[in-house]
């Protein structure tokens, strides 16, 4: 009976070592996503021709600009009108600084850039924009029926 009881536990032991490896296969994902991740494009900065350096002054400008229309929209001193026209002053600004530091032509191109990549990754649903103003309100419907002149730039971003 101990040849049986070796030959069985010979048995047993082969079989672990043999099932050890298919099961590290199983318990790394990565090992078998490799061949299939998808390479990264070309950040569409760079494809415009912006440096790093005029980019990460772009992205403080625009977080200086965010502040800036927040302050604006948080103080309950201010009519929306003279809202509005803060605002408008402040994303005036921040398109001049904006502009010295990226030509009309590479703006263009990262812009081009970013919309074509967008319309090929189209956003989930939780992630769209109300279109509602700066401040979150919402166009009042007496404001379009009164036959207010509507320009499309009023509502930049």
């Amino acid at each position: 009976m101990s040849k049986t009881f070796l030959w069985f536990i010979a048995a047993i032991i082969l079989s672990l070592c043999s099932a050890q490896p298919s099961g590290a296969q199983v318990n790394n994902p990565n090992a078998q996503r490799t061949p299939q991740t998808k390479v990264r494009e070309e950040p569409c900065w760079q494809k415009a021709g912006i440096t790093k350096e005029a980019k990460e002054q772009r992205d403080a400008i625009a977080l200086d600009t965010r502040s800036q229309v927040q302050s604006v929209c948080a103080d309950s001193s201010l009519t929306p009108q003279q809202k509005k026209q803060k605002i408008q002053q402040i994303h005036q600004e921040s398109k001049q600084k904006v502009g010295g530091l990226i030509s009309d032509q590479q703006q263009e191109e990262l812009q081009a850039c970013q919309k074509e990549r967008a319309a090929n990754h189209p956003s989930s649903p939780g992630t769209q924009h109300g279109g509602g103003g700066p401040c979150g309100e919402t166009p009042s419907p007496s404001a379009h029926a009164s036959g207010a002149p509507q320009s499309p730039g009023d509502h930049s971003r």
